[in-house]
């Protein structure tokens, strides 16, 4: 498991979004947030569970989609939201609800199994994540969409972002740091120019001139880079 909060004396005055507005290693996180007007949402709301993309996980997306993003607010802001579960969930309480689905796990990865060009899409998202030995649950995020979570020999996951720091607790939630920006199914969104995302296409036209009846996925260099339109 990522490493467990260290502050909570710190910590326990603090809203989730006064915490990450002190963090520096949360500054681009911050910013989207001030950006999409959820500052007062995660002040005074919740409980709340944040799963708080870092720095770097920003910086893996490239300037250029960041900057495209942060300039359309009503996808930043769905995109921000898939980060966020009602409720306040540790790491022992997604440790514990992702051992009890071990019989389970085909149903709770999600809607991956319907083959093809549908694998090849969830996979590139971060979907159909399963491997021998995990153990996996579902939460729904703010956004409407549910977040695949588990556990593996003690390290927590999320779709496939980990868990690097947990347990960060709040007066009104408590915050996981990970690696990874998580991009809501279905998602669509890769800056002019920008030759590091994976792009998720909707149905389109194809490269022969006919029109898809199934998302497809275009990959365009590094697949460390996703952000996402949701439709």
């Amino acid at each position: 498991m990522g490493e467990a909060g260290q502050m909570d004396n710190q910590t326990a005055d603090m809203t989730i979004a006064g915490y990450i507005a002190q963090d520096q290693n949360l500054t681009r996180l911050n910013e989207a947030i001030t950006v999409a007007g959820l500052y007062d949402t995660l002040n005074s709301g919740g409980p709340y569970t944040l799963f708080a993309p870092s720095n770097e996980a920003f910086d893996a997306l490239g300037n250029d989609t960041v900057n495209q993003l942060m300039n359309e607010t009503d996808n930043l802001t769905m995109v921000l939201q898939y980060h966020v579960v009602e409720g306040e969930y540790t790491s022992e309480n997604i440790t514990s609800m992702a051992g009890n689905q071990t019989g389970d796990q085909n149903q709770t990865a999600g809607n991956e199994s319907q083959g093809g060009v549908l694998d090849i899409f969830s996979g590139l998202l971060g979907g159909g994540n399963e491997t021998a030995g995990e153990n996996m649950s579902t939460l729904t995020t703010l956004a409407g969409e549910e977040l695949n979570v588990s556990a593996t020999d003690g390290e927590v996951m999320v779709e496939n972002a980990t868990v690097t720091m947990a347990d960060i607790n709040t007066t009104n939630g408590v915050i996981h740091i990970i690696d990874q920006v998580l991009v809501p199914p279905g998602a669509n969104l890769t800056a002019a120019g920008n030759q590091t995302g994976v792009q998720a296409v909707t149905p389109a036209e194809t490269p022969t001139g006919g029109m898809a009846e199934t998302p497809t996925a275009t990959v365009a260099g590094n697949q460390s880079g996703l952000v996402g339109v949701v439709q």
